[in-house]
């Protein structure tokens, strides 16, 4: 009898050891998409330059998950209240503000907006996949406008200083970094959907008869708040911010847009930056915004003064 129960036990014991390795190896939901040490291409990249602009990595941008790059990471999860593992999981991530290029939608584009609730279809899919990719969403992926993805999308609106109706308009719908199968594909109006065109405008309305310098100084203004914890992690957010820029509310942003600005929105987003990494500008002559005044100033490139901020 005790020799019957010894080996019925120590079957048990390796059933339990087997089924634990055999379950380490399933992918789970936080490391089915990942960089780690070892890990090469874009997606290392976008991590890198985070890190950078954040003060956590100061080694080359080369996309190759090296020592410095893990210790970057560990250091950005243990100030972010994240397990402190040094892999970019889905976690790290969507805290990052990366969606992962393992998990993200193939599909940039959608039929025909609005979407709203009570849709169904596979533009709903594109929008759902988009938001849960970025942490918004945590329903399935099924193509039904529910209150699931409405709330997801005024989250999402809210985030990015939008107009949060629920309701996936042509700003919400650039917010998320998608455009309708019907735009233009001729002459400059077929950037009207990408970040270029929007970049441009901004630097257009904001820096029109500023020094070229000035111009592409803008540019990297809203690329630097892209990168920063603190801003809207798209370009359209950032610039949608409520409050963010004068120029969507005085009517210069509906201007046309000048050809410097197209050309120094290209060199900001090819990585030039004369500010040096800061977030914050102001014309001094013109500002009403005391606490913008505060700011330390870093540089001032013709009538405009840039900060990194305190």
């Amino acid at each position: 009898m005790n020799k019957k129960i010894l080996i019925l036990s120590v079957f048990a014991l390796f059933f339990t050891v087997s089924v634990t390795v055999f379950m380490n190896f399933l992918p789970t939901n936080e490391t089915e998409a990942l960089s780690k040490y070892g890990s090469t291409g874009s997606e290392v990249t976008q991590i890198q330059k985070k890190l950078k602009n954040w003060g956590y990595y100061f080694g080359e941008v080369d996309g190759k998950f090296g020592t410095q790059t893990k210790n970057a990471v560990m250091l950005f999860q243990q100030k972010n209240g994240l397990t402190v593992d040094g892999i970019a999981g889905l976690q790290t991530l969507r805290a990052m503000g990366i969606a992962s290029t393992a998990s993200s939608s193939g599909s940039n584009k959608v039929s025909s907006i609005p979407i709203k609730y009570g849709a169904r279809g596979n533009d709903v899919k594109t929008v759902q996949t988009k938001l849960k990719n970025w942490g918004y969403y945590n329903g399935s992926v099924d193509g039904v406008f529910g209150s699931g993805t409405k709330s997801a999308v005024i989250s999402f609106q809210k985030k990015n200083g939008l107009s949060a109706d629920g309701i996936v308009g042509s700003q919400t719908l650039k917010a998320l970094g998608l455009s309708t199968s019907g735009a233009s594909s001729s002459g400059q109006n077929s950037t009207s959907s990408n970040d270029e065109y929007l970049l441009a405008r901004i630097i257009s309305a904001e820096a029109r008869g500023e020094p070229y310098s000035g111009q592409v100084a803008v540019g990297a203004v809203v690329l630097n708040r892209v990168d920063h914890p603190s801003f809207p992690n798209t370009i359209a957010g950032v610039i949608y911010q409520k409050g963010a820029f004068t120029a969507l509310d005085d009517g210069q942003f509906d201007q046309p847009i000048a050809d410097s600005a197209y050309r120094a929105a290209r060199e900001a987003l090819a990585g030039s930056d004369p500010t040096g990494g800061c977030i914050y500008y102001y014309n001094p002559a013109t500002a009403t915004n005391a606490w913008i005044r505060t700011l330390p100033i870093t540089t001032r490139i013709g009538k405009h003064v840039f900060s990194l901020g305190k």
